[in-house]
């Protein structure tokens, strides 16, 4: 029997989330698992039997697990990020790793803009005051227009895109992006300048964080990008934390580098209680959520399992979906 083992079921909640691949699973008679693992030693000794294995989460995908292993052909990650799966063992041991491009691009442009424009019109600043007792009527940053801001998107993958829209077309804002690995004729086509890292710093007055982390991206907003950044700038993340250094990104903010921040992940999860970020009036936190939404859950899972069945039913490699492509070669 064939046997599927998802390793940490509750990084997403509890089993009902689950509906889709158990039935699913069922209806092609396989053995589906749900289980709550957190190291290395606990998904080999949950798992060493299946043949394709689940991670909701960012469990520790590494070459020693992978190698023990043995039967498990597929690893579905139930997100875009795979900073978690050692992509390199993967491929040597041939073992593909798909994860789900797209699935919440609307949720992350929406989050993204929402915490752009709190930030902007001092809607948590408010919202705490009034709850306090107090009434600050025109009282905070003062609030600027879109029309005459630039919007600064650093990536113009999935999530990029629909932000672009949104404010090009929606608030007349002017949008540039830096992405060595989109082809300018893309930007043309969503009407967004390709600039040099520098020029985005210097240039925009928001930046919106749309990259995968890897070993390129790792700290790039660091203190040396915030001194670039206009001292009235904003930085919102909806990607991965340790895109950004949070030691720096607190003195940016602290010695006025820059103005806001927007950040929905961290470089530790949850973040600390003692964090300088938590006592912030011009800092926004949202606990890694921006993928939230009833129409991107539902993708996630219908999309868990349609790999589950093509892989080891239909014996197909969703191209599409395979995370370490060199894996084809």
């Amino acid at each position: 029997m064939l046997k599927s083992v998802i390793v940490d079921y509750n990084y997403l909640g509890d089993e009902n989330l689950f509906s889709v691949e158990v039935e699913v699973a069922s209806n092609f008679n396989i053995e589906l698992v749900l289980e709550k693992c957190k190291t290395e030693e606990d998904i080999i000794s949950v798992a060493k039997d299946a043949d394709i294995i689940h991670c909701c989460g960012n469990p520790p995908i590494t070459r020693r697990v992978l190698e023990e292993l043995n039967k498990c052909k597929y690893i579905i990650r139930y997100g875009i990020g795979v900073n978690s799966v050692d992509l390199e063992a993967a491929t040597e041991l041939n073992k593909i790793v798909y994860n789900m491009p797209g699935f919440c691009t609307e949720e992350l442009a929406i989050h993204a803009s929402a915490l752009i424009l709190s930030l902007i019109r001092n809607i948590n600043y408010y919202d705490s005051r009034i709850r306090s007792g107090e009434w600050p009527k025109a009282k905070g940053i003062t609030p600027r227009r879109l029309s005459n801001m630039t919007l600064g998107l650093y990536g113009f993958g999935g999530s990029a895109k629909p932000t672009a829209e949104i404010f090009k077309g929606g608030f007349k804002s002017r949008v540039i992006t830096n992405d060595p690995y989109v082809d300018e004729s893309i930007c043309d086509e969503y009407s967004v300048e390709k600039v040099s890292f520098d020029e985005l710093l210097e240039q925009s007055d928001i930046i919106s964080i749309n990259a995968p982390l890897n070993d390129h991206t790792y700290h790039v907003f660091n203190m040396d990008a915030f001194k670039k950044m206009k001292s009235t700038a904003m930085i919102i993340n909806i990607s991965r934390g340790p895109l950004i250094d949070e030691k720096d990104l607190v003195i940016a903010l602290e010695t006025g580098e820059i103005m806001y921040a927007g950040l929905d992940v961290f470089e530790k999860e949850p973040i600390a209680n003692d964090s300088p970020l938590l006592k912030m009036e011009n800092v926004i936190l949202t606990p890694h959520s921006a993928f939230y939404g009833e129409e991107s859950l539902k993708n996630q899972h219908e999309t868990a399992a349609r790999l589950m069945v093509e892989s080891l039913i239909n014996r197909n490699i969703v191209i599409e979906n395979v995370a370490n492509k060199d894996v084809l070669r």
